[in-house]
């Protein structure tokens, strides 16, 4: 039963080192801008791919959220309604 306990000690000791390991990267990392691009929304993925890039741009705090569509493309409508409620987003079209 020792055994088993130190195996349980040390699992979660690795488990532990690796996630301040981690922690500490991600501290220096941030330092860096960057920019997610979401291209080829739809009515069907928009609200769903920008609500998951809009999670990872608050992990990392320095990271912007760029939609690229048109406005005859049928997302633009939920970008611009999403882009209200997210000040990180901006929206860009095809075309320059």
């Amino acid at each position: 039963m020792m055994i088993f306990g130190m195996i349980i000690l040390v699992f979660f000791a690795i488990i532990g080192l690796c996630a301040f390991i981690t922690a500490i990267t991600d501290g220096f990392s941030q330092n860096e801008e960057a920019v997610i691009l979401l291209e080829g929304l739809t009515c069907e993925n928009a609200e769903a791919r920008i609500r998951f890039a809009v999670r990872i741009c608050r992990q990392y705090k320095r990271l912007q959220l760029c939609c690229i569509c048109d406005k005859s493309d049928p997302a633009y409508d939920i970008c611009v309604l999403m882009q209200k409620e997210y000040p990180m987003m901006e929206i860009k079209s095809r075309t320059g």
